[in-house]
């Protein structure tokens, strides 16, 4: 099986690769305009996916997939805040409303973790949700003239550099043995978990404003822990069955109709 640097190396890696051979066949340029160009976009990339790989590892590391998870999608949180000051996004009442009902929602599935004493992969997780905001805020504020593979396959390679770093300073301890399963979960991560999302989500990123789509992001907890209790057996509590109620409502607000004007 991998190690979770090892597994952030293959699909990250290998998702560049992937992307630029797309690119290749496309025919879409991965030139930049400006060689500044290429400055913002490693920087982007060093956060929304290096940082958030690294950080993320490190809270599966030390607590469950279920509860990292949760961690980690504060993210949405810390976008809209952080797209408020540096975007100039307005925050308005349902937006406020839904980031309010969803950080309820993650603190009351985060405190039995916290008074766990599970400090480590629950700070983790965090850093890795608060390292991807920043990605993703500093790609919509730097604006990069260029088509989303392009944008996305740059950012994959600083990602993927970082993780190397990473697999460099913690090495396998164990003899390395590789299994089918092993190798189809990290073909389906590198194909739907990294090319697929992260296409998709640049691509979100130029046509919505940054806390829209960050509010989005808050149903991929319930996702996760229903994921971990079908595949990993972990069974949710009282307080995750309540957390992902109040997740559930924040996501579903911004999707509600707004009263026509007259």
């Amino acid at each position: 099986a991998f190690t979770l640097w090892e597994f952030r190396v293959a699909t990250f890696g290998g998702g560049a690769l992937i992307l630029v051979l797309i690119a290749l066949c496309t025919k879409v340029s991965l030139r930049l305009g400006r060689p500044a160009d290429l400055i913002h976009l490693l920087v982007a990339g060093a956060f929304s996916v290096g940082g958030f790989g690294v950080f993320s590892a490190t809270a599966l590391i030390h607590t469950t997939a279920g509860r990292a998870t949760i961690g980690i999608y504060t993210m949405p949180i810390w976008v809209v805040l952080l797209a408020a000051v540096v975007l100039k996004e307005p925050l308005n009442r349902r937006r406020i409303l839904s980031i309010l009902l969803g950080a309820a929602g993650l603190a009351v599935l985060a405190l039995p973790q916290f008074l766990a004493g599970e400090r480590v992969g629950l700070l983790a997780a965090i850093a890795a949700a608060i390292s991807w905001a920043v990605g993703t805020v500093y790609l919509k504020r730097i604006d990069v003239n260029a088509p989303p593979l392009t944008t996305t396959t740059w950012q994959m390679v600083a990602g993927s550099v970082i993780c190397l770093v990473g697999l460099f300073l913690a090495p396998r301890d164990t003899p390395f043995e590789l299994t089918s399963d092993a190798v189809v979960g990290v073909v389906y991560n590198m194909i739907f978990g990294t090319v697929i999302a992260y296409l998709i989500w640049f691509n979100l990123l130029r046509r919505i404003p940054a806390g829209a789509a960050g509010i989005g992001t808050l149903l991929v907890p319930v996702f996760g822990v229903l994921a971990s209790f079908v595949l990993l057996g972990e069974v949710p509590t009282n307080a995750d069955l309540g957390g992902l109620a109040l997740i559930l409502l924040a996501a579903s607000i911004p999707l509600i109709p707004g009263r026509a004007k007259a």
